[in-house]
């Protein structure tokens, strides 16, 4: 696969059809069409099923999707980071993390860091846990920062941590509760409730909690970004059940978060591959974080990764 071969996907992704991506393309179309039939053979799925008169992407080809931009940057990324190497130039810090510590952490460490040493040229992706590993040992990122489980081979949790998800509802409820008391996700739950859409992860886990705490919301939203899910709080006047990095990072005005009584934890890390972690910036950057989060999370806590197996982990 090469990159001719990513463009060539991604031109028929996007037109649903081969006779239009050739002719955008500037090939023929048994050229396109050899190129497809080549990328499956290699992959060993399909990547395009018929719809009718167009043809639209598998599961399989949906998730190659992703993939592929993501290799299609890092191509178009190339030559200007050779060029800085050979130049010694400053290289851009690259970061891959997911939504929760991309939206609530990151931007409160980088707006942290002092001017004239913050790197002049940041890269934020946000993206899913494993694709975080996967920009990691690819080298579209130097760091990363991502839920757990996240136990790749090539990929080396540096720093971990956890913290209690919290609740979070309208400021006309949250009155009811005494300022930082916690509160029992029976009393909490009324009307419509929100929780996270992830069936290996916290869904799971909020699930379990709320049938031990006997609790049937009369409603559910389910969303896989917490950041939607105070939205939600926002404009519906619902009650969430969230990971507290985006709750305390990016909480909407009009949304007050109180402790949850139950206790669910939120364990995240912070990630590198091969030798980025010798690098003093690197290690700068992560200090910086680690002190964000102690301002930011009530209750947040080192865990050693000596100690801490990351398969065992099951959360968000």
């Amino acid at each position: 696969m090469d990159q001719k071969d990513f463009i060539t996907f991604l031109k028929v992704a996007e037109t649903g059809s081969v006779t239009f991506a050739a002719e955008v393309l500037g090939r023929s179309q048994p050229s396109v069409t050899r190129c497809i039939q080549d990328l499956e053979k290699t992959l060993g799925f399909a990547l395009f099923e018929r719809v009718g008169r167009r043809i639209s992407l598998t599961a399989e080809g949906i998730a190659f999707e992703e993939e592929a931009r993501r290799m299609l940057a890092m191509f178009e990324d190339l030559p200007a980071r050779t060029k800085a190497r050979a130049d010694q130039m400053e290289i851009p810090l690259s970061i891959s993390a997911t939504s929760a510590l991309g939206t609530g952490l990151l931007p409160h460490a980088i707006a942290q860091w002092r001017e004239t040493d913050r790197p002049k040229d940041i890269q934020l992706m946000l993206t899913a846990p494993n694709a975080v590993a996967q920009d990691l040992r690819s080298g579209n990122a130097r760091i990363g920062f991502s839920s757990l489980p996240l136990d790749v081979p090539g990929v080396i949790a540096e720093r971990l941590f956890s913290a209690p998800l919290v609740v979070a509802m309208p400021e006309s409820r949250a009155a009811q509760f005494p300022e930082d008391m916690p509160v029992a996700l029976a009393d909490a739950v009324d009307g419509t409730l929100v929780t996270m859409l992830d069936q290996t992860r916290l869904q799971g886990r909020i699930k379990q909690a709320l049938d031990l705490a006997g609790v049937r919301p009369a409603r559910m939203v389910q969303a896989n970004s917490s950041i939607a899910a105070l939205q939600f709080v926002s404009l519906l006047g619902a009650t969430a059940i969230v990971e507290p990095v985006t709750a305390y990072g990016a909480t909407p005005p009009g949304v007050i978060l109180r402790p949850l009584a139950e206790t669910i934890e939120f364990s995240f890390g912070f990630f590198v591959a091969g030798s980025a972690a010798e690098a003093r910036e690197t290690q700068v950057f992560f200090d910086l974080c680690e002190a964000t989060l102690g301002k930011l999370i009530p209750q947040v806590r080192r865990i050693d990764t000596k100690s801490t197996p990351k398969t065992k982990t099951d959360h968000d």
